[in-house]
């Protein structure tokens, strides 16, 4: 394991630093695969195995015997999941066999009164073939009850099934203080059971709880059982209340009580013979295996010839018998098991649901057989039985892999690949002689220097079997012993598995009591091993028995001993180790003092000595350092101790000190020396330590020296992973302090590494995923990508769960967790998040008693937590507690310790956020004390000069503002800090964003105090929008706290009416854009526009228009509204005129298209089950893409006339969306609400509006509201007409009085509404009442989400091509109780008002046929389209709103990757069709919009629900205004739609107002 101390007060685990004595091996990744993969590495592994058993068959004929069943057990041993486990992260786990699960319930808060019965109706498990080391037939459950039980059906699983459902019904008492036993079997199986099989998971849980936990839908989760894995990973009952009045139909019955005795004792046995089966698997216990066969041969006698139960017991009896034979060797244990087969065979016929699994148990017996003694009528046995397996066994069974298994490995070796002196030879394995001590030796080191599994597991098999000749007697079994030990040991290393440590401590400990003379050396041994246990545990006792073993080898070298310094060196590592763990000064003390002897023991060497020899020997001269040869081991060991000492008492000359001795150890070990790696690593730690302390001028130099360790360590080398935390670390702090972006990304890339060599299982895999965690969440603080946040919380998560209470780094995770929770709140708001934060720090603290080195940083943390908490719910005593924590870990940094600067700043936030709240001057001074003193401690040339001059700056001028008349001294040392800040920063720190920030708000200060304009309070206005400018302009600040910082521009600009607010709007709107475009998925675009104003744009126009500027305004509205869109329209342009520019424009036009073509099908988010690695490579792959895009951009704006090439439109060629009539672009900001008149030769017209926001949304809730209320034939819809007048009054009429200037009546104008005015139908307003006007009766309207893309269907309007028509109806989609009884109506009747063939082709896709795909594929290939079905729209995802088909949505997604450039038309007969987010409204984010985005010139859809019968009425009027003359124009449809909504006016009001027509 590393032995990297995270530092507890930035969260970030320092790099880990070496010891000599074990370097950290990586394990080969392939442990969590899903299935397929798994299988593939099953067979390549088993693969291998044979050719190595092969190549030995010569010396162990028999050790092949046991290959074929190494099948059935790899099958399941090591499966990994399929899939995600859908019940996991729901409960902490439920231990085994406990009368009280965790968290008992209240039985109060389940109230049954009136019910009689609990029904159990639906049971399911997860992972149940998990680790199973037989091949199950089925699984079932039994309960047990008030003395009854019942039990489920017996259900098969395939191997990619990892969750198991049985809805069997089982009906309970009542009483919720009843237990109930719950079991969970394996059965082999299928037809007449023969006891229950092997018990997988039991417990007991109450039927309060069995309730509260169906209730909560929180499963049971089971902890693994001591194994590498285990079945059976959580259970979930969903459990009904009953009274007794209700029928109980289908409910299963107990289970009858055995009546027979003789039954009753089968059953018994059997069961017996199954446990302890079980429990050999286990344990490898032989009296196990030889009580199992018993109890199954006492079974088998039980059953006379024709017993029902006879083929389950012989084939019980024969996979124990087998079992043993592979134990013991005994071939006549084979033979008995082939006849049992083949008896259980003959009583399982053709259709026998049990004839499959005894035909493969039969053919993997056989071919053992074949393989020692080469009987060709056995192989051909086998693959007769194997191939009648894998014909009639589902390709994804249990049976089937394993019969595909069999084959492939018995394909492998043929009979002639046996030695043929070998057959018929019948010697169990523990008869043949091993190799001997060298040969073994040569094993040994053969395999120590590969990093290969296999050879290693066959090398430690072979030491093994030679130490049951070896006898403890004899002279070679302590070096034996010892060979076997370092190969367990590097086994665990690489592969993390305890057993094997445990196993080498063991060994350690016989090899100890054969050496008594040589005492010191095993000593040290068992040492080292009860050491490495402790790093890996956390086990004090472990570590108390190697530092006394070290204390007894150190008293067995005496002064003068030749091997006293390395015992001084190896007692002084622990001891200091132990000083970290119990922080008793005197253990630091001591190995300090033994370090230093150990030096002294080392010291240089007369150097002419050496030159003479270099004179004489000039080739010796590069082979021998002038030190000597052990002199850096002493240098490194000091060295480690004395910045352990610096890290406890903060004494710098320490840390120098402990430099200087690395770097001369680093010198004694040039480029070529084994261990320089190693010195390099350690003297890049320790000036990384120096750095984050002092400041920066070391960083350089640490990432270099990491970065030629990491080069000195390949891939493969065992110390990779060490050099790659190293060098990540240091890389993301150079990031936090010169902010470029590309060392963060290369720090996360590092880190994946590291953690993909510490796979599941790996004692180092905690470690690494802490450290991925936090560069995440570094990278999400500066470009605020969610995935990044959520990968950092599972990585956090998943580490915490590998530290359980009392592991000694629990309090590691339970911090690093907790800061990502609070992460998430401050982004997400969500409180659950920080309630679970806070929880996570007080553990911490807890686990930091008074007295404990890291109480300061835990009190600090929970402090932080406790103050966001006030921030966002107000409770004053939150904030009490926080500034009492933070004032403690103050009290326990004193003056002169290191971490006492980051106390300061965290009480002095505390003190100034309760000022805020209570306004006591007291606070305030106190906060102005404490970030004066943090000032002082951070010296010209500190690396944290910067923040904590911005700190004091902006409490002082909060001092100035809250105080009357204010201190300018305040004002003064403000500005002046804040100008010193700025200086102290380089030009790419992203530091420089903040403090610009907090000098505009100095500047707007001095402004608002009335002091601009004396002394230098000069243009403080001015200042105040150039800092706002500057941080908005700091590159390395990342684009989301740029945009941040933008929009505070934007408001204060605004406020001021200040000339540079248009700027700032236009800024704001190119950053938004910038960082929406990084974005892969079109969800995490939707969902980062939230985070902004969704009034961005409208505000801007809204500012242009009090300039005077209406064309600004229209180009503003066009560049910040349907951002989204926008942006997958960008991606399909076409560049047809480039055609004829020459080569080079061919090429930029080629590069464009390809690139564009992979960036337009972006996922929609990422894929669940896709790996976070492969989801991480696949967005820095769209990061790629998209820079080379915007580049080639850039490339064809150099060409001639096409200088504004894809640059936001100017008014001029926006005006081109009139050519056929005005435009009406109605803006509602929060400073007034406007139309504006866009005309095609014309200049705007704006026209002012009396309404505003408020109203305008008083409005809207309350149309929507009588909508809902009076939708259908229900009278006048009085309510209705209300508000259409109104509508009329305060938006419509003012436009109508201004429209004859540029349009006659009669005439078409588009609608282009923003904001809140996208969900008013304000076609339809009007004075209603007799003689009164509507504006249907003066313009035929139409809408358009935008002027661009109505200019886009103006472009590519073709009615040459010919017409193809299709209409697809859903009558009756999933989860909808009533269907549409008029949708194949009126299929028919579109059908019927079409023109015949040829002019028209018209294809129906009815109720019976639509499916998704069917509907996807229609939609693809006609350019005519009429909807008739359901439509929903997600207000939550905006994008799965969706056409409702017969499998599954066809969702507004699906419909925008598909190509609809040619498309004409497209009638949408469904509800809500042209209904925005209202969080995002000027997105225009529904399926009318999208189709028209996505191509379709003309599209007709609804504001809400459509009444099924009346709808035919105007479908049929629409169509014979449409097409009425055979004439098919998709520019007709708005006429044709004003034309029918006329003529039904008896059809109700809200329904012939719905329909909207969107397009030409």
């Amino acid at each position: 394991m590393s032995s990297f101390v995270p530092d507890l007060l930035d969260d970030r685990p320092p790099p880990s630093g070496e010891e000599s004595n074990h370097p950290e091996h990586p394990q080969e990744p392939g442990t969590n695969l899903v299935i397929s993969e798994m299988l593939q590495a099953v067979v390549n592994r088993t693969c291998h195995l044979i050719e190595s058993s092969f190549s030995a068959y010569r010396r162990f004929p028999a050790a092949i015997l046991t290959i074929p069943y190494f099948v059935i057990d790899k099958l399941f041993r090591f499966a990994p999941r399929a899939a995600p486990n859908p019940l996991d992260d729901t409960l902490p786990p439920l231990s085994e066999e406990q009368s009280h699960p965790e968290h008992p319930q209240d039985q109060g808060e389940t109230p049954l009164s009136g019910i009689q019965r609990v029904a159990i109706t639906a049971i399911r498990a997860t992972d149940l073939a998990l680790g199973l080391r037989r091949i199950p037939a089925g699984f079932h459950v039994t309960l047990q009850a008030d003395g009854a039980e019942w039990q489920t059906s017996n259900r098969p699983v395939h191997i990619d099934q990892d969750v198991v459902e049985w809805d069997d019904r089982i009906l309970l008492p009542c009483e919720p203080s009843l237990e109930v036993r719950v079991s969970v079997y394996a059965s082999f199986e299928l037809g007449p059971m023969l006891g229950h099989g092997e018990l997988l998971r039991a417990l007991e849980i109450s039927v309060g709880e069995l309730l509260d936990r169906s209730e909560k839908s929180h499963p049971i989760i089971f902890q693994p059982r001591g194994d590498v894995v285990s079945p059976c990973t959580s259970l979930f009952m969903t459990v009904a209340q009953r009274h007794s009045d209700e029928h109980d139909a289908a409910v299963l019955c107990p289970l009858d009580i055995f009546t027979s005795a003789g039954m009753h004792t089968l059953v018994l046995k059997t069961v017996a013979g199954h446990c302890l089966l079980a429990r050999y698997r286990r344990m490898q216990r032989r009296r196990d295996l030889d009580q199992s066969i018993k109890h199954f041969e006492g079974a088998s006698d039980l059953c006379p010839v024709d017993h029902p139960c006879r083929p389950a017991a012989l084939f019980n009896l024969a996979t124990a018998k087998s079992v043993s034979y592979q134990v013991n060797g005994t071939y006549p244990d084979l033979d008995i098991s082939i006849s049992l087969f083949q008896d259980a065979i003959d009583l399982r016929p053709s259709g026998h649901l049990d004839r499959a699994i005894t035909q493969l148990h039969l053919a993997i017996a056989l071919l053992s057989r074949f393989a020692k003694r080469g009987s060709r009528t056995d192989a051909d046995a086998a693959e007769e039985l194997l191939s009648d397996v894998m014909s009639i066994c589902n390709p994804n069974s249990h049976i089937y892999k394993a019969a595909l298994l069999a084959i492939e490995t018995s394909a492998l070796h043929p009979a002639r690949s046996i030695d043929a002196n070998d057959l018929g030879q019948e010697r169990p394995v523990v008869s043949m002689l091993p190799l001997s001590l060298d040969e073994l030796a040569r094993q040994a080191e053969w395999c120590l220097q590969r990093d290969d599994p296999r050879v290693l597991d066959e090398a430690i098999s072979l030491h093994y079997d030679a130490l049951e000749y070896y006898s403890t007697a004899h002279a070679d079994r302590g070096q034996l012993l010892w060979y076997l030990d370092s190969m367990l040991l590097t086994r665990f290393e690489r592969q993390g598995n305890n057993r094997d440590l445990d196993e080498a401590i063991a060994l350690q400990m016989e090899v100890l009591a054969l050496h008594p003379i040589d005492r010191a050396s095993s000593l040290n041994n068992l040492a080292n091993r009860l050491w490495t246990r402790f790093e890996h545990r956390g086990n004090v006792q472990d570590l108390d028995g190697a530092i006394a073993l070290h204390r007894e080898a150190l008293a067995l070298h005496p002064v003068g001993h030749p091997d006293r310094f390395m015992s001084l060196n190896s007692l002084g590592n622990r001891l200091s180790i132990g000083f970290k763990h119990r922080e008793n000064v005197q253990d630091l003390d001591e190995a300090i003092v033994l370090q230093r002897e150990a030096l002294a023991l080392r010291p240089v060497r007369n150097d002419q000595d050496l030159d003479d020899a270099i004179v004489l020997h000039r080739e010796a001269l590069a082979l021998h350092p002038v030190s000597h040869p052990d002199r850096s081991i002493s240098l490194n060991g000091l060295g480690n101790r004395l910045s352990v000492c610096f890290e406890h008492r903060g004494n710098v000359q320490d840390l120098d000190e402990a430099i200087v001795l690395h770097r001369e150890a680093l010198a004694l070990r040039p480029v070529g020396h084994p261990l320089r790696p190693m010195s390099l690593n350690n003297l890049g730690t320790r000036l990384f330590l120096r750095c984050k302390h002092q400041g920066n001028e070391d960083l350089d130099e640490v990432i270099v020296l990491h970065r030629e360790a990491l080069a000195l360590r390949p891939v493969g080398h065992p110390g990779r992973s060490i050099s790659l935390n190293n060098l990540g670390n240091p890389l993301s702090l150079r990031f936090e302090r010169r902010g470029n972006v590309q060392d963060l990304n290369e720090a996360i890339v590092l880190h994946r590494e590291a953690l993909a060599l510490h796979p599941v299982g790996h004692p180092d895999r905690s470690g690494s995923l802490i450290n991925l965690g936090i560069q995440l969440s570094i990278r999400f603080d500066r470009q605020g990508n969610d995935q990044d946040l959520d990968e950092a919380i599972v990585l956090h998560r998943e580490a915490l769960a590998l530290h359980p209470v009392g592991h000694p780094h629990r309090f590691m995770s339970l911090n690093s967790l907790g800061t990502r929770l609070s992460i998430c709140f401050k982004h997400r708001g969500n409180d659950q998040d920080l309630d679970e934060a806070i929880v996570l720090q007080r553990e911490t603290l807890a686990l930091h008693p008074v007295g404990h080195p890291h109480r300061s940083g835990s009190l600090g943390n929970l402090g932080n937590q406790l103050s966001l908490r006030f921030d966002h719910r107000g409770n004053i005593q939150d904030l009490d507690e926080a500034i009492s924590l933070q004032r403690e870990a103050l009290a326990l940094h004193p003056v002169g310790h290191p971490d006492r600067l980051l106390s300061l700043h965290n009480l002095g936030n505390h003190v100034l956020t309760r000022f805020t709240r209570l306004r006591n001057n007291q606070d305030l001074d106190e906060a102005i004390v404490l970030y004066s003193e943090a000032l002082d401690l951070c010296p010209v040339g500190h690396p944290d000069r910067s923040d904590s001059l911005r700190n004091l700056a902006a409490a002082l001028s909060t001092r100035f503002g809250h105080r009357p008349g204010g201190n300018t001294q305040d004002l003064n040392e403000s500005l002046e800090h804040c100008r010193c800040a700025l200086t102290l920063l380089t030009q790419h720190d992203p530091r420089q964003l903040e403090v610009h920030g907090t000098l505009a708000l100095v500047y707007l200060l001095v402004h608002a105090s009335g002091l601009n304009g004396t002394g230098e309070y000069t243009d403080s206005l001015n200042a105040a929008m150039h800092h706002f400018k500057a941080a908005a302009n700091v590159v390395s600040g990342g684009l989301l706290h740029r945009l941040r910082a933008s929009v505070l521009w934007v408001s204060w600009a605004d406020e001021y009416a200040h000339d540079t607010a248009l700027e700032a709007y236009a800024t704001s709107m190119q950053l938004l854009d910038a960082y929406m475009s990084a974005t892969a998925s079109v969800s995490s675009r939707h969902h980062a526009m939230k985070d902004f104003p969704s009034t961005l744009a409208v505000d801007a126009a809204s500012c242009a228009l009090r300039c005077g500027d209406l064309c600004r305004a229209v180009e503003l509205l066009e560049q910040g509204r349907t951002l989204i869109w926008t942006q997958m329209a960008r991606f399909r342009t076409p560049l047809d005129s480039l055609q004829e520019r020459g080569d080079h424009a061919q090429i930029l036009m080629k590069k464009f298209r390809d690139l564009s073509s992979v960036l337009d099908n972006p996922p929609a988010k990422d894929s669940e089950g896709t790996r976070r690695v492969d989801v991480e490579a696949e967005a820095a792959r769209y990061r790629r893409l998209v820079t080379d895009w915007n580049t080639t951009v850039e490339e064809i704006r150099k060409l001639e006339d096409f200088s504004c090439f894809l640059l936001p439109p100017l008014f001029p060629d926006l005006q081109d969306a009139a050519r056929d009539g005005p435009i009406v672009v109605l803006l509602a900001s929060k400073s007034s609400c406007d139309a504006i008149i866009v005309s095609h030769q014309q200049l705007p017209i704006r026209v002012g509006l009396t309404i505003n926001v408020e109203n305008l949304v008083r409005l809207v809730n309350a149309l929507q509201r009588t909508v809902a209320k009076e939708a259908g034939p229900r009278g006048t819809q009085a309510k209705l007409i209300e508000a259409l007048r109104e509508l009329w009054v305060e938006v419509v009429h003012p436009v109508v009085q201004n429209l004859h200037r540029v349009a006659k009546p009669g005439s078409r104008i588009w609608w282009c509404p923003t904001s809140f005015f996208n969900f008013l139908p304000v076609h339809a307003a009007g004075e209603y009442r007799p003689g009164g006007t509507s504006f249907s009766q003066l313009y035929i309207s139409s809408y358009t989400p935008s002027l661009t893309a109505l200019i886009k269907a103006r472009r590519s309007h073709d009615r040459s091509l010919p017409v193809s028509f299709a209409a697809i109806g859903q009558n009756h989609p999933p989860g909808h109780e009533f269907p549409l009884t008029c949708v194949e109506p009126e299929l028919n009747l579109v059908q019927s008002l079409l023109p015949p063939s040829p002019t028209v082709s018209f294809t129906k896709v009815t109720s019976v046929e639509s499916t998704k795909s069917a509907a996807l594929r229609t939609l693809r290939d006609n350019h005519w389209i009429h909807f008739a079905c359901h439509g929903t729209q997600n207000f939550v995802e905006p994008f799965k709103s969706a056409f409702l088909m017969r499998d599954q949505p066809l969702q507004l997604l699906d419909i925008s990757h598909t190509d609809l450039s040619r498309h004409e038309f497209a009638f949408l007969s469904a509800c809500k069709t042209a209904v925005g987010n209202v969080e995002t409204p000027d997105e225009a984010i529904h399926l009318a919009a999208g189709l028209q985005f996505s191509g379709v010139k003309s599209v007709i859809g609804t504001f809400w629900n459509v009444d099924d019968s009346t709808v035919q009425r105007l479908v049929e009027a629409f169509y014979k205004n449409f097409c009425g003359d055979s004439k098919m124009d998709s520019k007709r449809a708005a006429r044709a739609l004003h034309k029918a909504v006329q003529s039904l006016k008896d059809v109700p009001l809200d329904q012939r107002m719905v329909f909207m027509h969107i397009g030409l």
